[in-house]
C-alpha cells in the first residue's frame, strides 16, 4: 500500500527546517533529502533525516538568491518536493559568524580601551571615577540589538512558519470538495431557469 509523503520546510534564523512524513502520521526515517538551486537544479547539498523526520541545514547562499528546491525520498518510489521562495530567504538571513564578528567589537578591546589610562591625567579626570573594568558590559550597539531581537523573532515565529508551511501543503478537503460541488449545481440551475425563462 502506498503512503503519501509530506515534506514541509521553513526558515528558522540562517537556517532551513525540514520535517518529513507519511500521511499515516509515521516519519520519515533515514529518508534522503537532496536540496537543489531552485533556478538552476543544481545539486547543492543532500543529507538523511533523523529519528522523527527532521533535517537542518544552514540556508546556502545560492538560496538567497534562486530559492531552494527539497526533495525528499522515503524509499519505494515514495518523493515530494516543497519550494523555498528567495524571498522568504532572504527576509531570514541571519548574518554569518565571520560576518558578525567583523561588524561587532571584540570585547577584550572594549575592556582594554576601558582599562587604559592616560599618560598624563589631567585635573578633570582625577575628579571623575574611573571607568570600572570588572565584567561591566558596554552599551550594546544598534546591530547587536537588532540580532538579539531578530533571534529572539525567529525563535517565536518558526512554530507559526511550520503551521503555515503544513497547511500550505494541504490538499482540499471533502467539505470544500462538496462546497465547489453544490457550487456547481447551482450554477448549472440558475442556467437552467433562465434557459427556461426564454424557451
Amino acid at each position: 500500500m502506498a503512503h503519501r509523503v509530506n515534506v514541509f520546510a521553513w526558515t528558522e534564523g540562517g537556517q532551513v527546517a525540514v520535517e518529513c512524513g507519511f500521511s499515516g502520521g509515521s516519519n520519515v526515517r533515514h529518508g534522503l533529502i537532496t536540496v537543489f538551486d531552485a533556478a538552476t537544479g543544481a545539486k547543492l547539498l543532500e543529507g538523511r533525516t533523523d529519528e522523527q523526520g527532521n533535517f537542518r541545514f544552514d540556508a546556502p547562499p545560492q538560496g538567497r538568491q534562486h530559492g531552494l528546491r527539497i526533495r525528499v525520498n522515503a524509499g519505494e518510489g515514495h518523493q515530494n518536493e516543497w519550494v523555498l521562495d528567495a524571498a522568504e530567504l532572504a527576509a531570514t538571513a541571519q548574518p554569518t559568524a565571520s560576518e558578525a564578528a567583523a561588524s561587532a567589537p571584540s570585547p577584550a578591546s572594549a575592556v582594554t580601551a576601558a582599562t587604559q589610562a592616560p599618560s598624563a591625567p589631567s585635573a578633570a579626570d582625577s575628579a571623575s571615577p574611573a571607568p570600572v573594568a570588572d565584567g561591566a558590559s558596554a552599551p550594546l550597539s544598534p546591530e547587536t540589538v537588532r540580532q538579539i531581537v531578530d533571534t529572539a523573532l525567529e525563535q517565536k515565529l518558526a512554530p507559526l512558519r511550520r503551521d503555515l508551511a503544513q497547511l500550505r501543503a494541504q490538499g482540499p478537503r471533502l467539505t470544500e470538495i462538496v462546497g465547489g460541488i453544490g457550487w456547481l449545481v447551482g450554477l448549472a440551475g440558475l442556467g437552467l431557469y433562465f434557459k427556461g425563462r426564454r424557451g
